[in-house]
């Protein structure tokens, strides 16, 4: 097989430091060099869609959650793990681009909630298909094996972090 950086990394700091044991770069290394070509590759398929990853994931949440009265703004920050200032700053760039709609909440009457529109909606839905195609031919060097693997021992230690 072949090497990769990693291994270039790892190799010198054999020769540098030879009692060093550096092997845990040899998973968190390529966790982040594999998660920053993945985001790459997921903006550069956003990009026709005139969508940030942060939009992708606004616009597919409100279709996930599916409530036809909306969501509230703090929720959808709650589930992307972001402030609501941010999430605040997400949702005026698609209202602009009229992929979304505020609407007064009935329950409170400072609220708002948050819906997509008819153009809203079919674009998440056209950019998820496209995401589910692009991580497909992304994980295709690996088999169904190795997938499912992989996504275990990525679960066991997600869960670790966020117990």
């Amino acid at each position: 097989m072949e090497n990769d950086s990693v291994d270039r990394i790892m190799q010198a700091w054999r020769q540098r430091d030879p009692k060093l044991d550096s092997s845990s770069l040899e998973v968190t290394g390529r966790l982040v060099l594999v998660a920053e070509y993945y985001q790459r590759v997921v903006a550069g398929l956003l990009q026709p869609f005139d969508l940030s990853i942060a939009d992708f994931d606004v616009l597919n949440t409100l279709r996930r959650v599916s409530d036809p009265h909306g969501c509230k703004p703090s929720d959808l920050a709650r589930f992307a793990m972001i402030t609501t200032g941010a999430m605040t700053s997400r949702l005026d760039r698609l209202e602009r681009a009229g992929l979304i709609r505020r609407a007064p909440d009935p329950d409170d009457r400072r609220g708002v909630l948050v819906q997509l529109t008819r153009q809203g909606s079919k674009v998440g839905r056209q950019a998820l298909e496209k995401l589910i195609v692009t991580n497909r031919e992304f994980l295709e060097p690996l088999s169904e094996q190795q997938t499912a693997s992989i996504a275990d021992a990525l679960k066991q230690l997600l869960l670790r972090q966020e117990g």
